[in-house]
């Protein structure tokens, strides 16, 4: 009797052992270091995984074996960056937890999400024009003028993002014997750089440079055209409001010009010596922001 005793004892704690030893799954953080059994060497994961640990010695469990999907030791590591899911795991039993890694595609292809935003704003611009007397024939020094633009930026998660600006603008002024019309159509790259990036608040610095689709110049007898090359410096501030993402900011740009087209005849138009041209101007802005993905 004693015997038959004996043996149930040890068939029972065989049993519960078991089930003590028996492999579960954890979570092995970025940067955990594993030791491969076959040949020692040592691999650093790139990124967290999910994978089935067992301790070697239950009371100091600080050595794992790490098994692959077939069930079989492959890896040994230490404690250091492994956080235990079972209690988790528990809680969502419609998981598979047999499931360690996801089926991988037959093109090795993967899903990602390329992050834009795009930001419609309102210029207000005061635009020094005293460079242009000699051409306009007045002594006009600045126009403010209305200015429209469309950003669309490529936006990781990083504080520098770049992308495309659209810029249109015009400007009306008028002298003792005509009206003048100033239009700028500019387009270019732009460069953002996230000085503050809080959830209440964003401040951003921008550079941009533009170069001129359309810049001329439009009275009621005569045309000006010209090539131009626009420079922008500016900086702005975000927070969202129950609209969106709405920003103000301040913005200086730099107009580099030549006259390369006129209606005019020789005697009305400035000598070739003053054919080059810059402008400046001082403005601010209002604009709002929506961001989408590809």
């Amino acid at each position: 009797m004693k015997i038959i005793f004996f043996f149930f004892l040890l068939f029972l704690s065989t049993v519960l052992w078991a089930e003590v030893v028996t492999p579960y799954t954890v979570y092995l953080k970025e940067g955990k270091r594993l030791i491969n059994l076959k040949d020692n060497t040592e691999s650093i994961l790139s990124k967290g995984i999910y994978a089935k640990v067992l301790e070697l010695d239950v009371k100091s469990r600080n050595q794992f074996y790490v098994y692959d999907k077939t069930g079989k030791a492959i890896y040994l590591t230490d404690a250091y960056g492994m956080v235990e899911i079972a209690d988790d795991i528990r809680l969502l039993p419609s998981l598979d937890a047999q499931k360690i890694y996801p089926p991988k595609s037959v093109f090795k292809a993967e899903n990602k999400t390329a992050s834009f935003d795009t930001q419609l704003s309102v210029h207000l611009d005061n635009l020094n024009l005293g460079t242009l007397n000699g051409i306009y024939s007045e002594e006009i020094q600045n126009v403010f003028s209305p200015r429209y633009e469309i950003r669309t930026l490529y936006a990781p998660e990083l504080s520098f993002h770049f992308g495309l600006n659209l810029n249109y603008q015009s400007s009306y002024w008028k002298n003792d014997s005509e009206e003048v019309k100033l239009s700028i159509l500019s387009f270019g790259p732009v460069f953002q750089y996230n000085i503050i990036h809080d959830d209440d608040i964003k401040i951003k610095g921008l550079m941009g440079a533009e170069t001129a689709l359309i810049y001329s110049g439009t009275t009621d007898k005569y045309k000006d055209d010209y090539s131009a090359l626009l420079f922008d410096l500016g900086i702005e501030s975000e927070w969202t409001t129950t609209i969106g993402p709405v920003s103000i900011g301040a913005h200086y740009r730099h107009h580099e010009l030549k006259l390369k087209k006129t209606s005019r005849d020789s005697t009305q138009f400035p000598s070739t010596g003053y054919s080059f041209y810059s402008l400046n101007s001082w403005g601010a802005s209002i604009g709002y922001k929506f961001e989408w993905g590809l």
